[in-house]
């Protein structure tokens, strides 16, 4: 027994020093963001307990590698990484995100640099709604908040335990992963109907994997995984579990009283539970501690009637980066009339292609806003959300193609009709707006014709 003890305690001892080692000697696939300067220390985390979690984070770090086609650093993963069936989805993996790092994510980071900021443009926070599992996008082109909040229907789940997988599955599990990370890695945004049946497969469940594969292709270190309470969450719980053991004690002397509990009904049941995760992570060497935290909910009208202290927490991040894209046009419509006023309310700075908010709504709250790309009419099933008056202001902007794909209105990499919208809010007394364009447009539209960002080489 003695000498399994210390056989343990060896190679624990040795899965830190691989890591360690690891991050000091491995390559990353990827060339890291532009960076501006980045203070030294981060007010320290509630609970944060890097060096206790460090067995955890060894393991979940060799597990986003081996996810994402990139050698373990975990003696557990050791042996995986010497099958066929890995060796071939590392080819596939590799392969793909070289082609993403050398065009996408080069073009983007020169566009970002001028277009949006090296830094976090307003506030800390990043705000991503309908996002799913799109960490790549809200990274490269925010690579400076501290935090990522996003949220989508599609559950968390959880990271899957490589060391119980028999071996007879690893080649699905590996299969599952590139298709499931196939429609971004194409087309740059994943698709909501293919996600209801990638994400639910036997071996790979939930958004939490594809969050931690663009993480280990960024080159980023996670340091733990950690459920997310809002506050009405934790009472809610703490009276179920009060409840529950009132309930058991009503069994063991029938005669105390159980008092019930009277919760809030709404008319329909929401489409989903509130439930989030956090996951801390930083660049390698830096003491700087980034959060990214997701919430699966029903942000529907409806849906935010069950769960307000969602709407509370939104507003408590003000002022926001708010990122929109390939949002299926749902702001446009009347049942999250309650999500956009919050976010027209916490948005300093937003960043969106043609889903996102409507261009008129953006006028009442005086935005200075600069268009990039070309408009055109929604791909169906969405033509119905044309906007005649952001079709008016990219006519009179002419503002050139976008570098990189963005958003639905893209076919192959030969295609040049994505749109991005970039405005930042201004004080509405430095901002007057002329009677003649207040009705067309949301204040002043402006487009730097003379900049030019690397283009997407043809395939």
């Amino acid at each position: 027994m003695a000498s399994n003890k210390t056989a343990l305690l060896t190679g624990s001892i040795f899965a830190i020093f691989l890591t360690v080692f690891a991050t000091a000697s491995t390559p990353a696939i990827a060339a890291t963001p532009a960076t501006a300067s980045i203070p030294s220390s981060v007010p320290p985390s509630s609970g944060l307990r890097v060096s206790t979690d460090i067995g955890a984070s060894v393991r979940v770090n060799s597990v986003a590698r081996v996810l994402a086609g990139l050698p373990p650093t975990y003696p557990g993963h050791f042996e995986l990484a010497e099958t066929p069936a890995w060796k071939e989805h590392s080819a596939a993996m590799r392969a793909a995100w070289a082609q993403v790092s050398a065009h996408r994510v080069a073009a983007m980071s020169a566009w970002r640099d001028t277009a949006i900021s090296t830094a976090c443009p307003a506030g800390k926070t990043l705000l991503y709604p309908f996002s799913g599992p799109d960490f790549f996008n809200a990274y490269w082109l925010f690579p400076n908040c501290e935090n990522y909040v996003l949220f989508g229907l599609e559950h968390a789940g959880d990271v899957p335990d490589l060391e119980t997988v028999p071996e007879r599955d690893m080649g699905r599990l590996f299969a599952d992963v590139r298709t499931a990370m196939s429609d971004l890695l194409d087309r740059n945004y994943f698709i909501t109907e293919n996600m209801s049946r990638q994400l639910r497969t036997a071996q790979l469940r939930g958004v939490t994997p594809l969050l931690i594969i663009p993480m280990a292709m960024s080159d980023l270190e996670i340091l733990r995984i950690i459920p997310h309470e809002l506050p009405r969450q934790v009472r809610a719980r703490m009276q179920l579990t009060a409840a529950q053991q009132k309930a058991d004690a009503m069994k063991a002397d029938p005669m105390n009283e159980l008092k019930t509990i009277e919760h809030p009904v709404s008319k329909r049941a929401p489409m989903r539970q509130l439930s989030g995760i956090t996951i801390e992570f930083r660049r390698p060497g830096s003491s700087v501690v980034q959060r990214l935290h997701y919430f699966t909910l029903d942000a529907t009208d409806n849906g935010l009637e069950h769960y307000p202290e969602f709407i509370t927490y939104l507003n408590s991040l003000a002022p926001t980066n708010t990122f929109l894209k390939a949002a299926s046009y749902l702001l446009h419509g009347r049942e999250f009339r309650k999500l956009r006023t919050t976010l027209l309310n916490v948005s300093d700075f937003l960043v969106q292609d043609d889903t996102g908010i409507p261009y008129d709504s953006l006028l009442p709250k005086r935005w200075d806003v600069h268009l990039y790309g070309t408009y055109e009419t929604p791909i169906p099933p969405f033509q119905r959300a044309f906007q005649p008056s952001l079709d008016k202001a990219y006519r009179a902007a002419r503002p050139d193609p976008l570098p990189f794909e963005f958003g639905y209105n893209f076919s192959d990499k030969r295609d040049n009709r994505s749109n991005v919208l970039v405005g930042r809010r201004v004080a509405p007394e430095s901002m007057p707006i002329p009677p003649n364009v207040a009705s067309a447009a949301a204040g002043p539209v402006k487009v730097a014709q003379k900049q030019r960002a690397p283009r997407l080489a043809r395939r």
